[in-house]
Formats: structure tokens, C-alpha cells, sequence
């Protein structure tokens, strides 16, 4: 009987890979009401990783409205069950009362724990909210069209390796470089949508900054601890022919 019981769980849980898969799959086709219909079932059996992407999906309306309140309430069953990246997100969206009353507090509780499961970056947004450093208004999420815009020259959309370089020792990834925010952000979403989930788990940070009279807007991720572990992360990023952004090393 314990035999049994075991061969049914293991095929059980063969179903819920391969579930997961083929809704990964349909998502990086860009066929987003198969992934939202999938995660959905998988999210509402209590898969923490799919509750985090439909999440992500009603936060920017892919194949549903924004639907700020439901993209809240995903990634806090999420949270709860110990996701990095949703733990993070329940804390950002606290602060701000996206999606959810504000509650400082609890933003700060959560974002504390995303710390201790070794989420990159919450460290960070937790020193500003704790008063160590000043609070960046970040610009709310708007609606994007997916026609990307490659336009810009490749030495503005992707900074030396000498740009911007401080010696904390702490490393970010940077897919590439756009003339504006809403540009940046449909930067980010073709290349999560295109990564096999490699970069699941990530949040995205955009980083003003100037080219000439240009403003541009970097599109960066992670940290990570040193060079090597993030130059292993392009190459893994960049082994993948429908990523179609670049991936470089940047110290944050």
C-alpha cells in the first residue's frame, strides 16, 4: 500500500511538471490565453511558481484585464508559500497600495522575508523603506504594445563594461537599453517571455540615465555576488537562439 501510495504521488507530480511545461511553453509562443487558462489551474491547485506568473500576467493585462487586486492576491499565495519573487512583490505593492490597502509595515515584514529566502534586491528596497537610504519613486506600470523597438545604436542600448563601476563587488545583468520607460519595461517582458524562465524569479530595474543629450533607460536584473556567476548567467541566458536581447555584466 505504501508502495502504491508513493507511485501515485511520483505521477502525480510527473503531471504537474509537465503541466507547468507545456503552460512555460505556450507563454514563450507568446500564447497567452493558453498560459493564463493553464497557470490559472495550476495556480488555483497551489503551484507557488505559476501563482507568481499569473500574477505577473493580471499585473500587465496579457490575455486579461489589469487586474491589480487578483495580481495582489496571487502573489501573496505565493508568498505564503515562501516565494522569493512574490514575497518581493507583496512587499513593493504594499508600499505603494497597489492592488491592496498601504501598509508600511507589513510591506516591511514581507520584504524581510523575501531577504531571508535570498531574493536579489529586496535587501536594498528594505533599506530605503527602513529610513537608510532615500525612497526612489518608481514610475507606475503602464499599458505597452509588443512592438519592440530596437532603434537605438548598440553603444547606447548596451554600456561598456567600464560604465558606472563602483567596487561593492556586487554584480547585475543587463539585457539591453531603451529611450524610454515604457520602452525599458516591453524590453523586459519579450525577454522574460522568450527565456525559458531563466529569469523567473527576477524583477526587473530600470536605470535612467544619459547618452550624450539622450536619456535612456537601462534594463537591468539580479545581483549577483561576482563576475563569474553572473557572466555564467549570460552565457546560459544567451545559449537560448529566442533571446533576442543582450546580456552583460554591470556592477550595480
Amino acid at each position: 500500500m505504501r508502495i502504491l501510495t508513493i507511485i501515485l504521488l511520483l505521477a502525480s507530480s510527473f503531471r504537474a511538471i509537465a503541466d507547468i511545461e507545456a503552460a512555460s511553453q505556450a507563454y514563450r509562443n507568446k500564447d497567452y490565453g493558453t498560459a493564463f487558462e493553464a497557470f490559472t489551474e495550476l495556480a488555483r491547485n497551489g503551484d507557488a511558481r505559476s501563482q507568481t506568473i499569473l500574477a505577473m500576467m493580471y499585473k500587465y493585462g496579457e490575455s486579461t484585464a489589469v487586474d491589480l487586486e487578483q495580481s495582489f492576491h496571487w502573489y501573496l499565495e505565493a508568498a505564503l508559500q515562501g516565494h522569493p519573487s512574490a514575497q518581493y512583490n507583496v512587499g513593493i505593492m504594499l508600499i505603494d497600495g497597489v492592488g491592496v490597502t498601504k501598509d508600511t509595515e507589513a510591506a516591511k515584514e514581507w520584504l524581510s522575508r523575501a531577504v531571508n529566502s535570498g531574493h536579489p534586491g529586496a535587501r536594498d528596497k528594505l533599506s530605503t523603506l527602513t529610513g537608510e537610504a532615500e525612497i526612489v519613486k518608481v514610475a507606475e506600470p503602464v499599458a505597452w504594445s509588443r512592438s519592440w523597438n530596437f532603434r537605438l545604436p548598440n553603444d547606447i542600448r548596451f554600456q561598456s563594461s567600464n560604465d558606472e563601476v563602483n567596487h561593492d563587488k556586487t554584480y547585475r545583468i543587463q539585457l539591453g537599453a531603451m529611450s524610454s520607460i515604457t520602452g525599458a519595461e516591453q524590453l523586459w517582458h519579450q525577454a522574460f517571455a522568450s527565456s525559458d524562465l531563466l529569469l523567473e524569479g527576477f524583477d526587473p530595474v530600470y536605470r535612467e540615465g544619459k547618452y550624450g543629450s539622450k536619456a535612456v533607460w537601462r534594463v537591468q536584473a539580479g545581483s549577483f555576488s561576482s563576475e563569474s556567476s553572473a557572466s555564467d548567467f549570460c552565457s546560459r541566458y544567451k545559449a537560448n537562439p529566442r533571446n533576442k536581447t543582450g546580456c552583460i555584466v554591470v556592477h550595480d
